[in-house]
């Protein structure tokens, strides 16, 4: 396992990200970066060490941190390294991630950082990984966490996460005839009537790991105020650290955030920039093109493009990513972009360097309701159907089970 207090030593290395980095060791001073979590709301955060207090913990979850979803195995360690190199201090993984080979990208990238100087300590950082859903129940869920410290060669991660509410699947070849005449649980691992008990013991399992320090926190991923309510029961350790769901001004999932706030448990949002399940034909129902319109140029291809994002973007000088990031920091939710990209980088943190009025934040849900009822009434389904944009080819996407 990673020593919690291993030295620095100078290393050049040469990234797929295209940079060559350098730490800043030399034989009579060590000049590491040191990183110092403080607490602060997210309006008044200012650097990527800022962050909230969780309940039951002491860990600080910065307001934006480092997503790893979708980076692949060839990239994940350079990506990740090219980000603490940015000052990024939180890491957001998952045991699924990259065909379960994300987390031990990571946990490379973590060694790289602290022998090139970029760290001092592996305590520099905020690391959250997440359990699937494969090993619900609390001997399996024990073992998934486990996995995740071998992988991460870690001796803890900060905030240990629940990543889904809802059953493993015995097959990811779902035959829809099979479905339709079976039911959309037939390919399930778990009843549905058995989830809430088997998910209880998930949870049990995340105590006990938090109370031998394996875990400085834990929470929970895609829960509804139902499942919430329902694990509330059940739990010895109340309220989940963190409740991480896709949160964005399409969905914006209003409800549920306030729920979580009166709980006192914090929501960390994903997919901000919009989910990547959605394609053309989608956009174009949203946002259909005006007489004289052109495909090429006028076309709306996702929620960076949307006219109300370019139309705040403009008003504060700011980019599309930024304004989509600052409008969940004003509603109080901790992010966790992801992009291969330094530059894309640097201009996520950036959306801690300015702020959107109320006003802006309000007229930009309201014109993204007004689009999502458009579109409902013209397809002549809810609009409900039309807001989440990820998880486009599970069967339980909706989360309406128990």
């Amino acid at each position: 396992m990673l020593n919690l207090r291993s030295s620095c030593r100078k290393r050049k290395k040469q990234t797929n990200v295209g940079e060559t980095m350098e730490g800043s060791c030399d034989d009579k001073n060590c000049l590491s970066i040191i990183s110092r979590f403080r607490e602060t709301t997210a309006t008044d955060a200012q650097k990527l060490t800022d962050g909230v207090r969780l309940k039951n913990s002491d860990v600080i979850l910065p307001w934006i941190g480092y997503g790893t979803y979708k980076l692949g195995k060839e990239i994940a360690r350079d990506c990740t390294l090219e980000a603490l190199q940015q000052g990024y201090r939180a890491i957001d993984t998952a045991f699924i991630y990259g065909g379960e080979t994300t987390e031990r990208q990571v946990g490379l990238a973590i060694q790289d950082a602290i022998d090139m100087g970029i760290l001092e300590t592996r305590e520099d950082l905020c690391i959250i990984t997440k359990h699937w859903r494969k090993y619900h129940g609390y001997e399996p869920a024990l073992e998934c966490l486990r996995l995740s410290l071998t992988r991460l060669n870690l001796d803890y991660v900060d905030l240990w996460l629940m990543h889904w509410p809802g059953p493993a699947w015995k097959t990811m070849n779902r035959r829809k005839d099979e479905m339709a005449k079976h039911g959309e649980w037939h390919y399930a691992v778990h009843p549905q009537d058995e989830l809430p008990d088997i998910r209880a013991e998930t949870w049990r399992a995340m105590e006990d790991a938090y109370k031998s320090g394996k875990v400085r926190a834990i929470g929970v991923c895609n829960f509804t105020i139902q499942h919430l309510e329902r694990l509330k029961g059940t739990a010895t350790i109340w309220p989940p650290a963190v409740n991480q769901i896709e949160c964005h001004p399409i969905f914006p999932q209003t409800e549920l955030v306030k729920y979580c706030t009166k709980e006192g448990i914090v929501v960390q949002a994903y997919s901000s920039l919009g989910g990547q399940d959605v394609g053309k034909k989608y956009w174009r129902m949203l946002y259909p093109l005006k007489k004289g319109q052109k495909v090429k140029t006028d076309a709306v291809t996702s929620l960076l493009t949307a006219p109300p994002v370019l139309q705040v973007a403009e008003q504060v000088n700011r980019t599309p990513a930024q304004v989509l990031l600052r409008w969940a920091l004003e509603k109080s939710m901790v992010l966790v972009p992801k992009t291969s990209n330094k530059g894309r980088m640097v201009e996520n943190a950036k959306a801690l360097e300015f702020s959107l009025s109320e006003e802006q934040v309000a007229w930009l849900d309201n014109q993204f309701q007004k689009s999502l009822k458009r579109a409902a009434e013209t397809e002549g389904v809810k609009i409900e159907s039309l807001s989440r944009l990820c998880w486009k080819n599970d069967p339980l996407r909706d989360l309406d089970f128990e």
